[in-house]
């Protein structure tokens, strides 16, 4: 009798802890950091940003309003996704303002995140194909933003972010306050760069506390 238990609490030992293994590699495989997931994605980018640089509508367009509108037709639910993206853009932001690098690898792990999280499937049709080539777009930039070897290789590639940040809060909308489109003629070695605000006080991301205020408002987008 006594072996017989002894042989029952035996298994029922190892049962637990293999299950419980087994829970836990589950679990590690649900884990993956973001910029992991992305780079495990079967996707050329090089031939992606080569075909949206030929195609893409200057940004003075969109301050203009003179450009593509599908905030009509887009979900509510997917503007709640898209404005998650624009909350980590924001602190990306904030952290290239303070030229934090730890801050910047950080916020670029967090706005990969919102991104993967975007469902493509609600948006139908050409605001499908136009959302797909910025949100690969971004992804590009957000893992060369975080990789880059310093804060002026980070600020080159937020450049880029920003572009097509502006692009896709203008088109689908983001249902939130006001933003102000603002640009710097000086950022990006002189080629001047743009990026988005809640505030109409400028903090220049690509000059920091150099030149801090450096730059213009071009326009508004809610």
């Amino acid at each position: 009798m006594a072996k017989s238990t002894y042989f029952a609490m035996t298994a029922l030992a190892l049962f637990v802890f293999f299950g419980c293994g087994s829970k836990n590699e589950k679990v590690a495989e649900n884990a993956d950091d973001p910029m992991e997931v992305h780079e495990k994605m079967d996707m050329d980018y090089t031939i992606i940003d080569d075909s949206i640089r030929k195609s893409e509508i200057p940004i003075s367009a969109f301050v203009a309003e003179d450009s593509l509108h599908f905030s009509q037709e887009t979900p509510a639910a997917f503007k709640q996704q898209l404005n998650k993206v624009l909350d980590a853009y924001l602190v990306l932001n904030e952290s290239l303002v303070a030229a934090d690098e730890k801050q910047v690898e950080n916020a670029s792990t967090s706005m990969m995140s919102a991104l993967l999280e975007v469902n493509d499937g609600m948006l139908k049709g050409s605001a499908h194909d136009y959302w797909k080539e910025k949100k690969f777009f971004l992804m590009d930039h957000v893992e060369l933003c975080k990789e880059a070897d310093t804060v002026e290789g980070k600020r080159e590639n937020f450049a880029f972010i920003s572009e097509a940040m502006i692009k896709a809060v203008d088109v689908f909308g983001a249902g939130r306050q006001t933003l102000f489109v603002q640009y710097c003629p000086m950022a990006n070695g002189n080629k001047g760069a743009y990026w988005l605000s809640e505030s109409k006080i400028n903090r220049n991301p690509y000059m920091g506390s150099q030149m801090l205020t450096c730059g213009e408002t071009k326009g508004t987008l809610n």
